[in-house]
């Protein structure tokens, strides 16, 4: 991603807004490595802060929203086919269906600091049937803080942005496990819960 270094003015807009759609639609892209670089452009001078930082959570957002539509027009087609259904069981569908329905806020808002999970998660919200509007809004306040993080440290920390890079991807990592124990837990409670019998 060194080419993002070179960019300058109205391209860079163009192409920061055009990779993160990219990235949200699951294209194998370091996202965040390309907020740190459009920090560390706003740093430089070559852009202007806020209008990167609205391109940015404009580019984010949108890719993701169109991942989430994908889901819900064609997952449902996807999910029923009988090659899908050999391994995801129908009562698996409908246990997850029914845990998005009570978890599912929660869930799309976390996956958005997991770079791995945010595509599929994203796509399965949608072929869940999950509202989406309450979709938009979730995601979008998760957008605001990942943008605002993110970019930030590529502006504030313009003149050490390797550190900033490898800082970043340190914690990362730890902020992966965190979020891997908290969905481990709220799997759990929702697990225990769903096997009490009524009325006990």
């Amino acid at each position: 991603m060194e080419f993002l270094d070179a960019l300058s003015g109205n391209t860079a807009y163009l192409i920061i807004f055009l990779v993160l759609i990219f990235c949200g639609l699951g294209v194998p892209l370091p996202e965040e490595l390309t907020l740190l670089m459009a920090g560390y452009l706003s740093y430089e001078g070559d852009v202007l802060l806020k209008p990167m930082w609205i391109v940015c959570v404009a580019g984010i957002t949108c890719g993701d929203a169109i991942l989430f539509l994908i889901g819900k027009k064609w997952g449902t087609k996807i999910a029923a086919h009988p090659k899908i259904v050999r391994f995801w069981h129908l009562e698996k569908q409908a246990k997850i269906k029914n845990y998005f329905k009570k978890q599912g806020t929660k869930t799309i808002f976390f996956v958005r600091f997991l770079s791995g999970l945010r595509g599929p998660a994203h796509m399965l919200a949608g072929s869940m049937g999950f509202p989406f509007w309450k979709y938009l809004l979730t995601n979008f306040g998760a957008v605001l803080i990942h943008v605002s993080v993110v970019l930030g440290l590529g502006y504030f920390f313009g003149n050490h942005i390797d550190a900033v890079r490898k800082n970043l991807e340190a914690a990362k990592h730890m902020l992966i496990v965190i979020i891997f124990i908290v969905v481990i837990v709220l799997f759990l409670k929702y697990s225990h819960s769903s096997k009490k019998i009524p009325g006990s």
